[in-house]
């Protein structure tokens, strides 16, 4: 038995299944690449949420920490420690303090 491809009904035939196949790869390939950054997004929402948890855990110990300064010693120092970390190269933006954290944090759940 041999197949005929110079027969019009056998090539409209092989291209309509190549065409199928096709549409398939590209299907599934578009499913993988938006299913990935889907995923991606959701790994860093993650990361976003700890992160500002972090900061906000991090700021209420500077305050508790100040707050023994003072009972012990009179004085916080906490203007004297931040300054001289941002001498020592790191700056803090200050969208973070801990009304704003907090204010994030929930509009981050809220959206979620």
């Amino acid at each position: 038995m041999s197949i005929y491809f110079t027969d019009p009904a056998v090539q409209s035939a092989i291209i309509s299944s190549v065409g199928n196949v096709l549409a398939a790869v590209i299907a599934a390939i578009c499913a993988a690449v938006i299913g990935y950054q889907i995923s991606g997004r959701r790994r860093l929402q993650e990361n976003l949420n700890l992160a500002i948890g972090d900061i906000a855990y991090l700021l209420e110990v500077e305050k508790i920490h100040c707050q023994m300064q003072v009972e012990h010693h009179g004085t916080s120092m906490k203007n004297t420690v931040r300054k001289r970390v941002t001498e020592a190269g790191e700056l803090w933006s200050g969208k973070f303090t801990p009304g704003r954290s907090a204010a994030r944090a929930a509009n981050i759940s809220a959206a979620s």
